[in-house]
């Protein structure tokens, strides 16, 4: 199974590629999905892998305008517009995406919830305008919370709401889509070895020359520039944490991550960082977890994906404790 094989090559590692000669690496940058996308790629013709990168680029645009909250034209936003009145047809892209939410929704109990909408749209978490809810407040929007509340059609890809005010917000799943879609783009156009990063979602495809893996870097949750890196090969990696979104009243911290169940931003963790074959999973599976806790999902789920948790500390900011799976790659 694939996972063995992640699994073996995090623990044995891979013997170095001879170089290869003539590669050029091109990086470039945008600002995209309220993050900074980096999309590096070697090549050995310069103007074919500027092509190939601007393709990729445009991958993030066409998702941004699939799945973004912050597009009044979005997909996203006029099926939350119209599903609760009736069924809305999907692109195979948005169905696909929300399928896979679903299913690890069932895989959680929950935990991780793409009706997330109304709670985030509560604290101010979408457009960062941040409130302290009301107790009352909280409980008036948590009935509309819950994946349940999600009908799909297939065959068909329709969608809709079984209660009036659902409405979904992808930001734990679509940006590692746009990760992989930019990649395959990229594999398209005859492109054999780069990096997509997309703020804390990154994947990779061969080595750099001369390199045994890509060496990623995780954030520093102290923000003090002590990164750690990573090596990675033919994978996918994503991080969620507290420290990118969050707000602080009266000494303590409020982060975007939300417990579906209570309402509540989730406490006592500072990260949550998965490897996966794909970044959708990436994505996902390090909100799912940093929600569904980190003893119960290396009990759970440890077989399935190397995952890694930093849990804060309450006497201390600036402690925390490690716990991660054996196939977490070690430098």
């Amino acid at each position: 199974s694939w996972q063995c094989g992640l699994v073996c090559w995090l623990l044995a590692g891979c013997q170095a590629p001879p170089p290869l000669p003539n590669l050029e690496l091109v990086r470039r940058s945008q600002p995209l999905l309220g993050t900074f996308v980096t999309i590096s790629a070697y090549g050995r013709d310069h103007d074919s892998v500027q092509r190939a990168i601007s393709a990729a680029f445009e991958e993030f645009h066409r998702i941004d305008a699939l799945m973004s909250l912050h597009r009044a034209d979005s997909e996203l936003n006029r099926v939350n517009r119209d599903g609760g009145q009736a069924q809305v047809a999907l692109s195979e892209d948005l169905y696909h995406v929300i399928a896979k939410a679903q299913d690890i929704a069932e895989q959680t109990d929950g935990a991780f919830d793409i009706t997330i909408a109304p709670l985030a749209e509560l604290w101010g978490f979408i457009q960062k305008e941040y409130r302290l809810p009301t107790d009352a407040e909280l409980q008036a929007v948590l009935p509309r919370v819950d994946y349940h509340l999600v009908e799909l059609g297939n065959p068909g890809r329709t969608i809709r709401f079984l209660r009036p005010g659902v409405s979904l917000d992808l930001g734990g799943i679509a940006k590692g889509f746009a990760v992989d879609c930019a990649i395959e783009r990229l594999q398209a156009l005859g492109i054999t070895i780069a990096m997509v990063k997309a703020g804390g979602d990154v994947r990779v495809i061969g080595c750099p020359p001369g390199r045994e893996n890509w060496e990623i870097q995780l954030e520093d949750p102290r923000k003090e520039g002590r990164r750690h890196l990573i090596p990675l090969r033919d994978g996918a990696l994503s991080t969620s944490g507290n420290y990118e979104n969050y707000f602080v009243v009266q000494g303590r911290r409020y982060s975007h991550i939300l417990n579906p169940h209570t309402g509540l931003p989730v406490q006592g963790m500072a990260d949550c960082t998965v490897i996966a074959p794909t970044c959708m999973e990436s994505d996902a599976w390090a909100t799912a977890c940093f929600v569904f806790g980190a003893q119960r999902s290396l009990a759970s789920f440890g077989h399935l994906f190397p995952m890694r948790f930093r849990l804060t500390s309450d006497k201390n900011a600036h402690e925390w404790t490690v716990l991660q799976t054996p196939s977490f790659p070690k430098r």
